[in-house]
């Protein structure tokens, strides 16, 4: 029995292995001059899911935010963005099929992130860069 239950261990980590490869690949392929925390958000989604992830822009800094994966169909991965109303202030499904998107807000602000794929299923994960002086710096601290 155990040696069962050991594969398919395995075998469900190797089933996560293209999932984990998501994040270096579209960090190095899109960063760019936007400096990176660290963090990461990663799903899998299956039968037209979503997964919501809430983050907080603060004034001052520009944001990449940098949505990829890969899909059984192969569709480019897309989000939302949705203020503390509940009102859509992006889809990227509805503009020009780009790899990241940028924004600066005017003020401090808690917004909600959904990432989907319009057709499919399979692995999807949002980086966010940032660029400006004084608020990155407390970022890192």
């Amino acid at each position: 029995m155990r040696p069962l239950c050991l594969g398919l261990f395995l075998g469900a980590l190797g089933a996560q292995s293209p999932c984990k490869q998501l994040i270096p690949s579209c960090r190095e392929a899109y960063m760019g001059n936007f400096s990176w925390d660290g963090r990461y958000w990663r799903a899998e989604l299956y039968n037209n899911e979503t997964t919501t992830i809430y983050y907080t822009f603060l004034r001052g800094l520009r944001y990449r935010l940098i949505p990829c994966g890969t899909s059984s169909t192969q569709s480019r991965p897309h989000l939302r963005l949705y203020n503390a109303d509940n009102v859509l202030l992006l889809d990227t499904r509805q503009q020009s099929d780009q790899p990241y998107w940028e924004l600066e807000l005017s003020s401090t602000q808690l917004l909600m992130i959904e990432l989907y794929y319009p057709s499919g299923e399979g692995c999807i994960a949002l980086l966010i860069g940032y660029q400006g002086q004084e608020a990155a710096a407390s970022l890192r601290h």
